[in-house]
Order: C-alpha cells, then sequence, then structure tokens
C-alpha cells in the first residue's frame, strides 16, 4: 500500500459540514422538494411520464440524436427536440482530476496551506467525494469519473442516495493502487478534453462538473459539449512555495523532470501571465453561463458548495 494510498483510507473524505449543507439547502423552503408531476416549482419537479412535456426546442449540438422529432423535422425542414422533466433532472457528471500535479495543492483547511495536512491528491479526492455526496443525498443521479491521462474510475448512482460508504470507498481506493487492468497507477499529466470526451459519449447527463488545477494547455472551457457546466480548481499560490528563495528548484510531478530556474522579474512576470490566461478562460466561460470558482488554502468551501448548488438549481 502505498504513502497516498494508506493516508486516503485513513481519513474521511466528505467534509463533515455536508451533511447540515443538505439539510439547510433543502430547508429552504418550508417543505421538503415536492416530487410530483404537479409540483409548481419547476426547480424540484420531478416526474416521468411520457406526456409530461416540458418544451420543443431546436436541436444542439450536445442533444442525443435519438431525442429528434423526426415527424416535426420533416414538416419544418429543421431538427427540434423535445424535453420531459424525467430528462431535465438536474443529473451531473462529476469529472475528477487526480493527475500528478494535484499532489502539490496541499490543504484547503484554513491556517494549513502548503503541503502541511495533505498527502498527493487527497484534496481533490475530498472535493470530488463531497460534491458527489450532497448531489446524491438530494436526490440527484450522478456519474462520478476520475481521470489524469486517462480514465482511471467510474461511479454510477443512477438514483442518488445518502449512502457515505459508497462515495467514500471510491474515492480512497480510485487511481490509488493498481487500474482493475493492472496497469500502474497514473502519475502522467492532466488531459481534460479527453476526459470530457468520453464522458459526454458515455452519458446523457447535461450537467458536467470538474474539479482539476486546469494544469492542460489544450482544454477550452467554452468547448464544453454540456449544456451547463460548472468548474472548480483547486489552487496552491506560487509564493507558497517561494519563502523568499531566488530561485526554484521544482521536480515536475507530471514528468518526473526536475528544474531549476532563477525567480527573478522576468521568471515571474512570465508566471503571473500564464496564471492570468487560465483564470481568464475560465472567467470567459462564467461570462458565458458556467460556475467558476477557485479552492485555495483558507478558501471557505461551505460558501462555495452552497454557491455551487444555487447555481446548479438557478
Amino acid at each position: 500500500m502505498t504513502g497516498t494510498e494508506s493516508a486516503v483510507r485513513d481519513q474521511a473524505l466528505i467534509a463533515p459540514e455536508a451533511p447540515s449543507l443538505v439539510r439547510a439547502f433543502l430547508g429552504r423552503k418550508r417543505s421538503r422538494p415536492p416530487r410530483t408531476s404537479q409540483a409548481r416549482d419547476p426547480m424540484f419537479r420531478r416526474s416521468g411520464s411520457s406526456f409530461d412535456l416540458k418544451s420543443i426546442r431546436e436541436y444542439q449540438a450536445a442533444d442525443d440524436p435519438r431525442r429528434i422529432d423526426w415527424r416535426l423535422a420533416a414538416r419544418s425542414g429543421r431538427l427540434y427536440v423535445k424535453e420531459y422533466y424525467e430528462e431535465e433532472r438536474e443529473s451531473a457528471v462529476i469529472l475528477v482530476d487526480l493527475s500528478a500535479s494535484m499532489s502539490v495543492i496541499g490543504s484547503l483547511e484554513k491556517g494549513k496551506g502548503g503541503a502541511s495536512g495533505a498527502v498527493g491528491d487527497i484534496e481533490a479526492r475530498k472535493v470530488g467525494a463531497t460534491i458527489s455526496w450532497i448531489l446524491g443525498a438530494l436526490g440527484l443521479p450522478t456519474s462520478v469519473m476520475t481521470f489524469a491521462d486517462r480514465s482511471l474510475g467510474r461511479l454510477e448512482r443512477p438514483r442518488g442516495g445518502s449512502a457515505m460508504r459508497p462515495v467514500e470507498a471510491f474515492f480512497a481506493e480510485t487511481g490509488a493502487a493498481a487500474s482493475p487492468d493492472r496497469s500502474p497507477p497514473a502519475r502522467g499529466g492532466t488531459d481534460i478534453g479527453s476526459a470530457i470526451a468520453y464522458a459526454r459519449a458515455s452519458s446523457r447527463y447535461r450537467r458536467l462538473v470538474v474539479v482539476s488545477d486546469f494544469f492542460d494547455a489544450g482544454f477550452r472551457p467554452v468547448a464544453s459539449p454540456f449544456s451547463r457546466n460548472s468548474f472548480i480548481r483547486l489552487y496552491r499560490p506560487i509564493d507558497d512555495f517561494l519563502a523568499g528563495a531566488l530561485e526554484l528548484d521544482i521536480r515536475d510531478p507530471e514528468t518526473g523532470r526536475r528544474i531549476r530556474l532563477p525567480w527573478d522579474g522576468l521568471t515571474e512576470n512570465a508566471y503571473r501571465e500564464r496564471e492570468r490566461d487560465l483564470d481568464g478562460l475560465l472567467g470567459e466561460a462564467a461570462k458565458r453561463g458556467a460556475f467558476y470558482r477557485t479552492a485555495m488554502p483558507g478558501t471557505n468551501m461551505e460558501a462555495l458548495y452552497w454557491d455551487f448548488l444555487e447555481a446548479l438549481y438557478g
């Protein structure tokens, strides 16, 4: 058993405030969310009758071609799809990045910046497990996937559920040991685009949640094929590494190469510009309707989870 695997197994991954968060979110109404087709609140409407038609709209690239109304297409000359309330449930695909670079995030707990209190990619597992459990406890179907340069594991929860054990077990084990095909644990880079493409091809859910550091130069958030997107970036400021140093001696966790660079004005400006570019890409997606937040040491994660739920249901 590796140090990371042992550390993951030895601690709870779902945030302790998650149950109270779920209760508070459900309790913002006077009663629990209605589940009948007569419910007036579309935010929580849950029905499955084939006659419970919500809308007819034009076909989009993210839609399943099997849902095209071909009779209407023949009459109008354009492609349309029918939406039913069951298909519009706030189901979601959750992608959690466990690539090697996630090991440098450090603890997100207040007062525990840097690597203190964290081993490997535990913080990514914690955030992924917490979001997965919260959505399940709210009754939302979820398809949870972990990835690096390839897919690592998948947990299907088509009916949601409040049981913590399946979620904890999945995130404790996925990617920490050899995969079922006996390939070694992932230690490579991040391929977010391939993970999203695989998720889109293998799931009919229309909402996407990505937990990552987004260190993938080829990823373009606005190109996501999902209709609703949430991006949660785990981030550790470069200043945590420096502590007055005049040069950087870094071992790249994704390639294993050791790099030594002078930390002068030119290097700092280049790094800051890269950070601004990444933030700009995710910010552009937010302007187009995506949810985007950064989680770093000291971030109020309970507030972040609440904002995420508000955006998901908004």
